[in-house]
């Protein structure tokens, strides 16, 4: 078979159009994998560019090298197939076969095509489709809506090399301009559903890390953070010295809102809790919800007295500046245990499991005092 330019004007704009669509196609996979580290479109756009190889060889004249070109874009495409469909369940038999025709078969077809120039594209063809079939129609129920684009890209690819299989068998010219329309349509579609695909995963592993970092109720950090942040505060210590401020507070009045106006009172008061605690914190500083009535603030940067003056009493401040939206004659009482973070190696948990012994005996005492300052020996075993 032989293949030349077509001789109309136009045909040859418009391969020249989907040649760059396809060019185009290749340079977005590549920014979008790299700016959201996508490594299914990287193949994706390694992918396109073997197609346009294979449509340049093809205009050239070198009609067994595209066969050639065309089998490894079939078995890099499987190999991207496989990566999509990962999260599918029941695809261990047919993602073994579509690996074994993607790294096994189809390269060695390819090769026999390149060098002792056999057509073996209708077969390389045949096979890849066969288990893609497969694998499609297994992972169809869980890779809904994106799934849709992908079968429309798989099977443009399929048509296309089917048909230049079919034509390669034909001695006369045939020009490349169907072939050119069919890759770019599987270029984009194909394109499209990975794009697709992507963001829904990256948006699944955003909610969950969501879920593992922030408390639902108050829209706090998990305990685990702020423990982490607290050890970090330390090395900043021992390195530069500077002291920060650790404050277990303490809403008081919850139980009280429970008894008396339901506990979904109670529930919409902490959440109203948290969030005048976290407004009174400066950019950097961490609030953690550690149980039901009680938050934990690190305070970075500030000494003892500079804790009590500019955070501790704006968290008082905060929460009777104005009543409840579930109880309008009811306020927010804070009860604050406060101490510089010590550099020793205490676990943070431990330093709050004292500051919590101390908030209690503070509690039980029939005193007005809202703000209770802890020394380091108070900190200590």
């Amino acid at each position: 078979m032989i293949t030349q330019l077509p001789a109309d004007s136009e045909e040859l704009v418009a391969l020249g159009a989907f040649a760059g669509m396809q060019v185009l196609t290749v340079c977005l996979s590549v920014v979008i994998a790299n700016a959201y580290r996508e490594r299914a479109l990287l193949v994706h756009g390694a992918t396109v560019a073997i197609g346009v190889l294979a449509l340049q060889t093809l205009v050239g004249g070198h009609a067994f090298l595209a066969e050639a070109a065309l089998l490894l874009l079939l078995a890099v495409d499987g190999m991207q197939l496989r990566e999509l469909v990962n999260h599918a369940g029941a695809l261990r038999a047919p993602r073994r076969g579509l690996v074994g025709i993607s790294l096994g078969l189809l390269p060695v077809l390819a090769l026999a095509c390149a060098i002792f120039e056999w057509h073996l594209l209708l077969a390389g063809v045949a096979a890849w489709f066969a288990v893609t079939a497969v694998v499609m129609l297994r992972a169809w129920p869980q890779s809904q809506p994106w799934a849709r684009w992908l079968v429309a890209g798989q099977l443009s690819l399929a048509i296309a090399v089917a048909w230049l299989g079919w034509r390669s068998l034909d001695p006369q010219p045939d020009p490349p301009l169907p072939l050119a329309a069919l890759l770019s349509v599987w270029a984009v579609c194909v394109f499209l559903g990975t794009a697709w695909r992507n963001r829904i995963f990256a948006e699944t592993r955003v909610r969950i890390d969501a879920r593992n970092t922030i408390d639902p109720l108050t829209g706090l950090a998990m305990p685990m953070i702020f423990y982490e942040r607290v050890a970090g505060v330390r090395n900043l210590m021992r390195r530069y010295g500077h002291p920060s401020v650790m404050m277990l507070v303490h809403v008081e009045n919850l139980d009280r809102l429970a008894r008396e106006f339901g506990p979904e009172t109670a529930e919409s008061a902490l959440a109203v809790a948290a969030q005048r605690v976290r407004e009174t914190l400066r950019d950097g500083d961490v609030a953690a919800r550690l149980s039901h009535s009680r938050i934990g603030v690190l305070a970075e940067g500030m000494s003892l007295p500079e804790g009590a003056a500019n955070i501790a009493s704006r968290i008082l401040v905060a929460g009777l500046r104005e009543p409840l939206p579930e109880a309008p004659t009811e306020f927010l009482h804070f009860r604050i245990v406060m101490a510089t973070v010590p550099v020793n190696e205490t676990a943070p948990k431990a330093l709050l499991q004292r500051m919590a012994t101390r908030m209690d005996g503070h509690l039980s005492e029939p005193s007005e005092r809202r703000i209770l300052s802890l020394s380091a020996s108070d900190l200590e075993d």
